[in-house]
């Protein structure tokens, strides 16, 4: 009877069994996620959605029927279309041949990548204002090669936003890159040369295939920072090229109209989830059509 009374108070003092266990571990993580992004996504949402304290939609009516926020919203998904491509294009090779290298001068090179994430944003833009007024550097550089046969000024210019952006958002790709590359076996590319295919048809038959998860998860990175990016469009763009993240801004701080401006952030960010979602299942249902055959 003792040994029994002593097993069932050992059984009580045990603690929370364990299918508790994971919930009480989470449990911290699950409360700042619901306080810092669950409940500010829905108060955005909320304040959108309400005009003059009743439910209303008049504010979507507002933005669909008016062509300058279509175009808005056009030029942002332009801009980051436009710097995905461009750190897709330079971030690959310098990615892979970081993972290759096997000098020591790679963790060097690797750490210089990283540089432009270390200056403030507002710092980075002001340096690229001095080097894109019609009489900066880029401009006399263009004509002194004979380029151009007029000063060239990319301020206030959606291209000088993308050269901008892309710089700022390379070293992001580049890490992303890396890490995938690194973890693919070089032996699969020597095994398909030794097949019969060049060095460039195995990178792209067998590395580039097998990183295809990677370059997905750094072009939605990139592309999701390029359309939400501000400091940058709002110092080297200007008001010439407008782009959502300073329309919000204006309405936020300039026309003090924030049910308009949680409208203009609310589309934007569908646009970038709609995106993610279609890219993300265009690319499993590629996977399983691969695996079936």
């Amino acid at each position: 009877m003792t040994a029994t009374g002593d097993l069932a108070r050992q059984k009580g003092r045990s603690g929370p069994s364990p299918a508790v266990v994971p919930v009480l571990i989470f449990a911290p993580c699950l409360i700042v996620y619901l306080v810092l992004f669950v409940w500010p996504q829905l108060s955005l949402l909320t304040t959108s959605a309400f005009d003059k304290g009743q439910l209303s939609g008049v504010h979507y009516v507002r933005f669909l029927g008016d062509e300058y926020y279509w175009e808005l919203l056009g030029r942002t998904l332009l801009l980051g279309v436009c710097v995905t491509l461009i750190t897709l294009v330079l971030g690959v090779p310098v990615a892979y041949v970081l993972a290759r290298m096997q000098s020591r001068m790679a963790a060097l090179l690797l750490i210089l990548t990283t540089f432009p994430l270390l200056v403030s944003a507002v710092v980075r833009s002001f340096g690229w204002m001095v080097l894109f007024f019609r009489d900066g550097i880029v401009s006399n550089t263009l004509q002194a090669l004979g380029l151009v046969d007029h000063p060239l000024q990319l301020m206030y210019t959606l291209t000088g936003v993308i050269i901008a952006l892309a710089q700022v958002l390379l070293p992001l790709m580049v890490l992303t890159l890396h890490g995938v590359f690194k973890s693919i076996d070089p032996d699969l590319e020597f095994a398909a040369m030794s097949l019969g295919a060049s060095p460039p048809l195995a990178l792209c038959l067998v590395t580039l295939r097998l990183a295809r998860s990677g370059i997905v998860a750094g072009s939605l990175l990139v592309f999701s920072l390029a359309i939400s990016a501000f400091a940058t469009p709002g110092l080297v763009g200007g008001a010439r090229a407008n782009v959502m993240a300073t329309a919000i801004y204006e309405q936020t701080i300039e026309m003090l109209d924030w049910p308009f401006a949680s409208t203009l952030a609310t589309v934007l960010l569908v646009f970038v989830l709609a995106l993610s979602l279609l890219y993300g299942a265009a690319l499993d249902r590629r996977a399983k059509s691969e695996s079936v055959a």
